[in-house]
């Protein structure tokens, strides 16, 4: 028998006992003075503090005026008093906060400082002193009120974006060509607005009280209008004759501010598809990989690598086909390392040019700094990174955020982790909408059709039933194929492909594969791909260039890195891979126990080469003419590295490392 679903937060009985009061609450703060059974101001001194009774259901106060009335004429000036200070703190902070935590820099520090300032006093002073100086009344209290609370608004809405303009969907957006407004308020906001709608349900609760403590001390409500506050007063100065006259405002407010509580945090767990009872709840996928896909499935494992056939000379594959990118003396510094040092590559048209090496070799530094998507604390350095386009040759160098647009509107970039380079808040639709608005000049009907056209050129199934779909009501394989649409809808030149296998199953990892050279071949891509997979690098490169702590160690075509490599690098990556022979798995070899310690002298890789020797931990080797591939290591003619020899079924895409 199958355990029972936990309730979901709208079945929850708490939660729907809170929106009933909150419903009930809204209703009297509506309807109150209709509602009350005699006049809130109008007192009978023959009834001066009688208690509760058929006629005055919670009895009369120290005036003789009916409790039950006031109360009902103070719940509207609760709701107000709540809605006026919310209103003001959200309106104020939220732009303050979003704005500065995705712009940083000196506004950011500046802001912040002051917003820390206000932060530190205490609400209730705080307001205070406003009505000090622009006196009292209960607007004038609200102001106060809510501008006390959007420091706090400002703090949290500030930390969320901080957090959120890091995503992956966020430089997706970049890439497809949003500006700073659309990313803010269509991409960054929505997907913080859970949090927001929490924190407004606090600040509206803490306005209530606030506003109590206020009329309390005679700074809210004007005499003789009624409020809680005020009641908790009159209270006051009688309870130890009447204790109960406390009672009926005291209990408001607290069955008032735990409900709303209530209410602000189902509402975040409902936006997080969550339960109540259950935080880690999860939304199945609508659609799964289907096995229908238009595109072929072919396992590179069995079939001839068609690359290493390309020629293996030191020229270039395809001389005189047309330059796209040209990248030289390329440099990413971060305040603690050096990512890339000097590196030099370019790519033409119809060519994919692989960038390998293990996990901090710089590979993704070097190709987001072509794609101009890296922010500070990152250093972009070079002496030349043009891309040549249709209206004429562009320089990244020297560019301003405006003008980096234009450069971003020539590329597309596959991520590595396709779920998170997309909006989990946007259709599938919308996201691809975005895309093909940069290409101008389309109506509605023709994004559509276009938008359906790309996803089918992708191999998905049911194109128009994906596009109404959200990110997480699709499978991986699928996100991927949607990302790679989406770098296709605006005609690019370059397509950067970030490890865009990594987070695939084996048997997806051949679909995208193939999709990529199917890609390649008919729209005659330049593609820059990113791997540490030697296998797909093997099925999709042209030319690998080997990076190794930031520095680009070897450079050749691949089939003359697969059979013959120059770099002792190199020939350890080759050696790391899993292959099969005669069914017999050989595991990886790699010196486990050699040093991973970056030496500030001589050759980077010296600590974990077996063939180093003191002239290498001397002198830094440069790129050199070696057998037709440039290498970086001084004793590169005089090594005899093992050579392999390449079978159909060399090299295992997704293998372990």
């Amino acid at each position: 028998m199958s355990a029972p679903e936990a309730p979901t937060a709208r079945e929850s009985p708490i939660v729907k006992i809170a929106w009933g009061l909150i419903l009930l609450l809204a209703g009297v703060a509506i309807l109150g003075p209709w509602l009350s059974p005699h006049d809130p101001n109008l007192g009978d001194f023959s009834k001066i503090m009688v208690g509760p009774s058929s006629e005055n259901w919670l009895g009369t106060d120290n005036l003789g005026r009916d409790t039950l009335s006031r109360l009902m004429v103070g719940t509207r000036i609760a709701a107000l008093a709540g809605l006026e200070a919310t209103a003001i703190a959200i309106a104020v902070g939220v732009p303050i906060g979003i704005t500065v935590g995705f712009l940083g820099g000196a506004l950011d520090r500046l802001v912040m400082r002051v917003v820390d300032a206000v932060a530190a006093i205490p609400a209730l002073v705080f307001a205070i002193a406003i009505i000090a100086a622009i006196g009292g009344g209960l607007t004038q209290a609200m102001i106060a009120v809510g501008l006390a609370f959007s420091a706090s608004v400002a703090r949290l809405a500030r930390g969320l974006t901080l957090s959120e303009r890091e995503r992956l969907y966020v430089d997706g957006a970049r890439v497809v060509g949003l500006g700073r407004s659309s990313l803010l308020l269509r991409h960054i906001l929505p997907n913080i607005g859970g949090p927001l709608v929490v924190i407004a349900t606090t600040v509206f609760a803490q306005a209530i009280v606030t506003e109590a403590g206020l009329s309390f001390i005679g700074l809210g409500v004007e005499i003789p209008d009624a409020s809680w506050g005020s009641m908790l007063t009159n209270a006051q100065r009688v309870h130890r004759d009447n204790p109960f006259q406390s009672v009926p405002p005291g209990v408001a407010i607290f069955i008032t501010v735990l409900a709303i509580n209530i209410v602000g945090d189902s509402l975040l767990r409902r936006r997080r598809g969550e339960s109540f009872d259950h935080p880690a709840g999860h939304l199945e996928p609508v659609i799964a990989r289907s096995k229908d896909v238009d595109a072929p499935i072919v396992d590179p494992i069995a079939q001839p690598m068609t690359n290493l056939d390309r020629t293996a000379a030191g020229a270039d594959w395809a001389a005189g086909a047309s330059r796209v990118l040209t990248v030289r003396s390329l440099s990413v510094n971060y305040p603690t390392t050096t990512a890339v040092l000097s590196a030099d590559f370019h790519v033409d048209e119809g060519e994919v040019v692989a960038l390998v090496g293990e996990s901090g070799s710089g590979k993704t530094s070097a190709v987001m700094a072509v794609a101009a998507l890296l922010t500070p604390p990152a250093d972009v350095r070079a002496a030349e990174l043009s891309l040549a386009t249709s209206s004429g040759d562009m320089s990244l160098l020297d560019m301003s955020r405006s003008e980096q647009r234009r450069w971003r509107s020539q590329l597309g970039v596959v991520f590595q982790e396709p779920a998170a380079s997309l909006n989990p808040l946007q259709t599938v639709g919308r996201q691809m909408a975005d895309a093909l608005k940069r290409v101008g000049g389309m109506s509605r009907r023709e994004i559509s059709d276009r938008t359906i056209e790309l996803l089918t050129a992708v191999g998905l199934p049911r194109p128009a039933e994906v596009a109404r779909l959200r990110p997480d009501q699709i499978s991986g394989g699928m996100a991927q194929r949607v990302v790679i649409a989406q770098a296709l809808a605006s005609e690019p030149r370059l397509l950067i492909a970030d490890e865009p296998t990594t987070a695939l199953d084996v048997t997806i990892q051949a679909e995208i594969i193939t999709l990529l050279k199917q890609l390649g071949e008919q729209r005659g891509l330049a593609v820059l791909l990113v791997t540490h997979d030697l296998g797909v690098a093997a099925e999709l490169a042209d030319r690998t260039l080997v990076m190794y702590q930031g520095r680009v160690v070897e450079r050749a075509p691949m089939a003359g890195l697969v059979t013959a490599p120059q770099h002792p690098y190199a020939s350890e990556l080759l050696l790391s891979v899993p292959r099969n022979v005669g069914g017999v798995r050989i595991e990886p070899k790699i010196d486990r126990s050699a040093s991973l310690a970056v030496p500030t002298a001589g050759c980077v890789y010296a600590p974990r080469c077996e063939h180093a020797t003191p002239e290498c931990r001397e002198r830094e080797p440069v790129l050199r003419n070696v057998r037709s591939h440039l290498v970086a290591c001084i004793h590169a003619e005089e090594l005899d590295l093992p050579a392999i020899s390449v079978e159909p079924s060399a090299f295992e895409p997704g293998g372990e490392r």
